[in-house]
């Protein structure tokens, strides 16, 4: 994720907007709303980055794949509305013999931890958990599960600010899962307010990110803390960064290997994108992304522990993105690959689309016929999805891995996202399929994600707001 795949989401509520939450959460789970959406010769390797500027290699000979797109026959046929319920039930069903199908009717909204369906009970302040329940969902029913949830406390003081309260978490097959309520606290006069939340840390059930903030929107600014749950002890991720620079962040994303990280800044008036550093948390060198590669890179996303995607942005006069390019840069030794040469900037909820949407390692590119490639931004191959015509209303989310593309086509007559077509983007195994859905217009669907590499989730409530669903796809 990098500062384009925010401004994809946010502009649809506010054009040109600066908030870059979708970076911020960069986490198992990726969900839309309905508002729309190192070691000591790395550290040598950074710190020649910063002094030499690296000639870049040619950009890679390009490698085309052709994925036949196949719109599946059998078309889904969602639950009807059918009175409220009085506790959650389950149902399912097969779409083509592909895709399996799970529709949860509940009372009230339940959540999903990793498999676990859960039913969770707060205060009225929403401050503390006084009940919850889960339950395994298994075939055609929900298994009652009994869970070791864990009490931790917060309460550190940072930058003059005391944060504290409390959190609940477990582990269950081997997957941490965890809540936390409102910890919003705002000053009498009504101007300040801090808060803090948590974060995962992939592979990790042993600690979390611990997120302290300050303000909100253009003025929202972040520190990240390493929160030990066996100990309840902090550890400071960045106590050796310049204040200057931290002073200015706005949180950070990190290596899946949890050494290094690019930490992040809001926009300003000298910098309109925002500026980017990479941080080695092992060395303590702190590189300006813009001198990585000798690019001028304005935004970096990790494609894996050893690689960053560079993005060069070019803005329109309105100072929203009007282009882009991309470079695969080798961590340790430095070289550059363009990947991705100036491509206009997609705004998909545009009349006929066109253009390139960013998702980190990968971007699709639309050309102004509609018709779509997925280009892998590591290496610069490419996959034409063929067959396939990108509309207005379409659009796409990566998975956890990066190997699959959700693709969803949305119903702007709906009072919902209205999505009228699902399908997936198989890049490892060569599949792209989609079907059709019926009844979604009874239903208003608030939104839709990845649970995890293989499943998917849609919210969605009846119109008379007395029943809602949670429907689990299986692809």
């Amino acid at each position: 994720m990098n500062i384009i795949d925010y401004r994809r989401g946010m502009d649809r509520i506010t054009p040109n907007a600066e908030l870059k939450e979708r970076i911020m959460n960069q986490t198992k789970k990726k969900y839309i709303p309905i508002h729309r959406t190192l070691t000591v010769a790395l550290a040598a390797a950074l710190t020649a980055a910063c002094l030499f500027t690296v000639a870049l290699a040619a950009s890679p000979e390009l490698r085309t794949a052709v994925l036949s797109f196949f719109h599946m026959e059998e078309r889904e046929q969602l639950p009807g509305q059918s009175g409220a319920v009085s506790e959650p039930g389950i149902s399912q069903a097969d779409i083509g013999q592909t895709v399996k199908a799970q529709y949860i009717k509940m009372d009230k909204y339940y959540g999903i931890s990793g498999n676990l369906l859960n039913d969770l009970t707060w205060n009225d302040e929403r401050t503390a958990l006084l009940s919850y329940k889960f339950w395994e969902i298994k075939d055609n029913e929900l298994i009652p599960v009994e869970v070791n949830m864990q009490t931790s406390q917060v309460d550190i003081t940072h930058n003059g600010i005391h944060y504290q309260g409390e959190f609940w978490w477990f582990v269950h097959e081997g997957q941490l899962d965890f809540f936390t309520g409102d910890n919003r606290i705002i000053d009498e006069d009504g101007e300040h307010e801090w808060d803090w939340n948590l974060s995962w840390i992939p592979g990790r059930t042993d600690a979390v990110l611990l997120r302290l903030s300050t303000g909100r929107q253009m003025e929202y600014r972040e520190y990240p803390f390493l929160y030990h749950l066996d100990t309840g002890k902090t550890e400071d991720l960045f106590a050796n960064v310049d204040p200057g620079v931290m002073e200015q962040s706005d949180g950070a994303i990190w290596s899946d290997d949890f050494r290094l990280a690019v930490i992040t800044s809001r926009a300003s008036e000298e910098f309109h994108h925002g500026r980017e550093w990479l941080y080695n948390r092992e060395s303590g060198t702190l590189t300006d992304v813009s001198t990585l590669g000798g690019v001028g890179a304005d935004s970096a996303a990790f494609t894996d522990d050893d690689t960053l995607i560079l993005y060069d942005l070019t803005d329109n006069a309105d100072g929203g993105v009007q282009s882009v390019s991309a470079y695969s840069y080798d961590i340790s030794s430095g070289r550059t690959v363009q990947t991705l040469e100036q491509t206009p900037y997609c705004r998909s909820w545009y009349e006929n689309p066109s253009g390139v949407m960013t998702f980190g390692s990968r971007c699709v590119l639309i050309s102004e016929t509609g018709q779509v490639q997925v280009v892998d931004l590591k290496t610069g191959d490419r996959t034409l999805l063929d067959g396939f015509t990108f509309q207005t209303g379409d659009d796409f989310m990566v998975s956890p891995s990066g190997n699959k593309l959700l693709y969803f086509a949305m119903d702007s007559a709906s009072a919902g996202l209205g999505i009228s077509q699902l399908g997936m983007v198989d890049l490892e195994e060569g599949k792209f399929f989609a079907f059709d859905r019926e009844g979604y217009e009874n239903l208003y669907e608030s939104g839709i994600g990845w649970s995890d590499d293989n499943t998917v989730s849609i919210n969605a409530n009846s119109l008379d707001e007395e029943t809602r669903y949670l429907f689990l796809y299986t692809f």
